[in-house]
C-alpha cells in the first residue's frame, strides 16, 4: 500500500524534529569536546533531513524556484501532525547511541575501536557504519553518499588555509589585549575564563599540537601522547602573570610551530600518527583541531573584551578576520 498525504506530514514532522534534535545535540557535543559523539549525532542529523527532503517533495510542494521563493514569501504553512517519538527509532542509530550512551557514562568520547566511519545515503538516507559499494536499501553508489569520517572530524580545511590561520593569530591576540589593564585582562567572565588564562592556555596547546606534528612528520605512524593536553582550568596560575609574559610566551612557539608547517609538501601533510579517539589521523587533522580549539577561544575574548570595554565594538583589521577556504 502505498504512503498517503497523512503519512507524508507524519513523516515530514517526525523527521525534520528528529533532524533539528540531532544537530543541535551534535553542536553541544562539540562544544564538549566530545568529537566522535558530535560525528555521530551530526549523521544522524543528515539522516533525518534527507528523509524530511523526501516527505516533502512527496508532498508536491517542491516546485521550480521562482514557486519555491512565491511559498517562502507567502508563508509556508503545512499541516504537521504527532508522530510519536522522532530519535533513536532504528536498528543501527540505536546501537551507536547506546555505545555513546555507555562512553558518556565513563565520562569519556567513543574510541575509534568503537566506531567507524559513518556515512549516510543521499538519496533515502539509510546510515551506514562503514563504506558498502552501494547503498543496501536503495542502490545508490558510494560516490552519493554523506560522509561523516573520523579523519574529517575536526574539520575540512586544508594546508595553506591551516597555516595562514595560525599566523594570524598572533595579530588578534595583540587587537584583543590592546588598551586593557592587568586588571581587567585578568578578570574572568561568567562561565570563561580570564583573557590571561586564555592565552597561557592557547600557549600551552600550541606546544602540544607542535609536539604532535613534528611525531608525525618525524615518525612513520607514531602513536600520539594519550595524556589529556593541558587544560583550561590547569590555567588558573596565569591569572597573575603579566599580560607581557604571556603575549611572549604564546608568540615565541607559535613561531616554531610556524617554522614547522611552512613549506610542507602536500605528502608531508597525509602523514599519519596514530590516536586513542580518533584512530589513525592525518597531520592535517590535528591541523583543524587546533585551528578550531583556538577559534573558540578567540571568539570568548572577543566577548570579554566587548563586555569589559562597556560594549564597545571591537574593530578588527580586515588582514586579522580568518578567511574560511575549505576542501582546498
Amino acid at each position: 500500500m502505498k504512503p498517503d498525504q497523512d503519512d507524508y506530514r507524519k513523516l515530514l514532522c517526525s523527521t525534520s524534529m528528529g533532524y533539528t534534535a540531532y544537530y543541535v545535540w551534535s553542536l553541544q557535543a562539540r562544544r564538549e569536546r566530545k568529537y566522535n559523539v558530535s560525528r555521530l549525532l551530526a549523521a544522524l542529523s543528515s539522516m533525518k533531513r534527507v528523509r524530511a527532503e523526501q516527505a516533502l517533495r512527496a508532498l508536491g510542494v517542491v516546485g521550480k524556484t521562482r514557486l519555491n521563493v512565491a511559498h517562502a514569501l507567502a508563508g509556508f504553512e503545512p499541516d504537521m501532525i504527532a508522530s510519536g517519538p522522532v530519535t533513536g527509532i532504528s536498528t543501527l542509530p540505536r546501537a551507536l547511541l547506546e555505545r555513546a550512551a555507555q562512553a558518556l557514562g565513563e565520562g569519556r568520547d567513543l574510541v575509534a575501536e568503537e566506531m567507524g566511519d559513518l556515512f549516510v545515503c543521499g538519496s533515502c538516507g539509510e546510515l551506514m557504519e562503514g563504506a558498502p559499494a552501494t547503498c543496501d536499501v536503495c542502490g545508490t553508489v558510494r560516490e552519493g553518499f554523506l560522509s561523516f569520517r573520523a579523519t574529517e572530524s575536526m574539520g575540512t580545511l586544508g594546508p595553506h588555509t591551516i597555516v595562514r590561520q595560525l599566523e594570524q593569530t598572533w595579530g588578534t591576540l595583540q587587537a584583543l589585549v590592546a588598551d586593557l589593564s592587568e586588571e581587567q585582562l585578568a578578570t574572568p567572565a561568567v562561565g570563561a575564563a580570564s583573557i590571561k588564562e586564555q592565552v597561557g592556555h592557547l600557549a600551552d596547546m600550541d606546544v602540544v599540537f607542535r609536539e604532535r606534528a613534528w611525531l608525525i612528520l618525524e615518525t612513520d605512524n607514531p602513536q600520539l601522547p594519550n595524556a589529556h593536553p593541558p587544560t583550561l582550568v590547569q590555567a588558573g596560575r596565569y591569572r597573575t602573570h603579566l599580560m607581557v609574559d604571556l603575549m611572549e610566551a604564546f608568540h615565541t612557539s607559535r613561531m616554531q610551530t610556524i617554522d614547522l608547517l611552512r613549506g610542507l609538501t602536500v605528502a608531508a601533510w597525509r602523514r599519519t600518527g596514530h590516536h586513542t579517539i580518533f584512530g589513525t589521523i592525518p597531520l592535517t587533522h590535528q591541523g583543524n583541531w587546533i585551528v578550531e580549539h583556538e577559534k573558540g577561544h578567540l571568539i570568548e575574548m572577543a566577548q570579554i573584551r566587548h563586555d569589559l570595554l562597556d560594549q564597545r565594538p571591537l574593530s578588527l583589521p580586515h588582514s586579522l578576520v580568518f578567511e574560511i577556504l575549505e576542501g582546498e
